[in-house]
Order: C-alpha cells, then structure tokens, then sequence
C-alpha cells in the first residue's frame, strides 16, 4: 500500500514536471528558462511545443554582424515545426546582453524578450512595450532603427544593437529558408 502511494506521488510529480518544462530549453538556467517558456506559451498557446536544436552547418555567421553566440531551435509539436527560436548576444555600452526572437512558419516575428540584461545602462530594452515594435515584422524588413523601430530614451547603444541583431537574426532565417536548410 505505502508502496503504491510512492508510485503515484512519483507520477503526480513527472506529469506536472513534463507541463512546466514545455519549451524544453537545455543549457539554460532555470530564471531563464521560465521566461523562455512563459514567452513560447505566449506566442504559441495550448501547443506543448518542444525546441528542437538546427544544426546550421557552413554558415557565415560574420555576414550577420553585430550577433553572437547565435543558437536556432525549431519549435515542434510532434514531428510539425510550428515556428523558430533565435538566441543571440549583442553588446551594449559594456557588456553582452542575451535575447531570444521567436518567428512563426512564416519568419514573422512573434516575440523579442531579453534574456539576460548584464550592464547597468540600458536596460530600458527589456520594456515589454519598446520590443512590441518588432512584432509582425520579418526577412529583415522595416527593421531601421531610428525609422522603423524607435528609440528610446536611457539605451542609446543597446536599443540600435538589439535593433541590429533582430535583423541579422531575421535574414539569417530567411536565407536558410532559401537555402532548403529549414
């Protein structure tokens, strides 16, 4: 009897554990995954979406300047891609800062969240409301920082920066849309 109450407890606690892990985002920390998945769930909702990593193999990443660390991950639910996860560091006035771009099937951009914000000027960027602007937008286009994609007042050097790597991020998913590596 104690033994069977063991068991269940047991698979109480993976039921719940495989809902909270949705994104299913490895080699983050736990802060960080929490707002990849609360970010994927908005996004794509009621879809239980998985990250599968993209192994971009000959890709010239210094074409797309101002990005580093770049890592793309199809969003799937089974064997369907629903969309993609760009992550990428940029560099602000003194240091990196990291953020993920979510694009849907049709590299629309559906979300910009800053990951992790590590200097102490500039993190104005991480306003839910300034990275609104980046929504709806893809393959690069209208993405001109001070035209398109307003500035804002406190991050003078991370808005054109967050600004220029969701436009590298964008055409990088577009040529390897062309290219048959999607």
């Amino acid at each position: 009897m104690k033994r069977d109450r063991i068991v269940f407890q047991l698979l109480v606690i993976l039921i719940f554990s495989a809902g909270s892990l949705r994104a299913n985002a490895e080699g983050f920390s736990k802060s960080v995954q929490k707002k990849i998945d609360k970010a994927v769930e908005a996004s794509f909702p009621h879809q239980n979406l998985l990250l599968d990593d993209l192994k971009v193999v000959k890709l010239d990443f210094f074409r797309y300047q101002g990005i580093s660390n770049v890592r793309l991950s199809l969003l799937k639910k089974q064997e369907d891609v629903e969309g993609y996860a760009c992550f990428a560091s940029s560099k602000g006035k003194n240091d990196f800062f990291d953020y993920m771009v979510l694009f849907n099937k049709k590299l629309e951009i559906q979300k910009v969240v800053v990951l992790i914000y590590r200097s102490s000027y500039g993190g104005e960027i991480m306003s839910k409301n300034w990275l609104k602007q980046f929504i709806g937008k893809g393959r690069g286009e209208e993405m001109e920082f001070g035209t398109d994609i307003d500035g804002i007042s406190g991050a003078t050097i991370s808005a054109p920066a967050i600004t220029k790597g969701v436009k590298a991020m964008s055409l990088l998913l577009s040529e390897l849309k062309a290219n048959g590596s999607l």
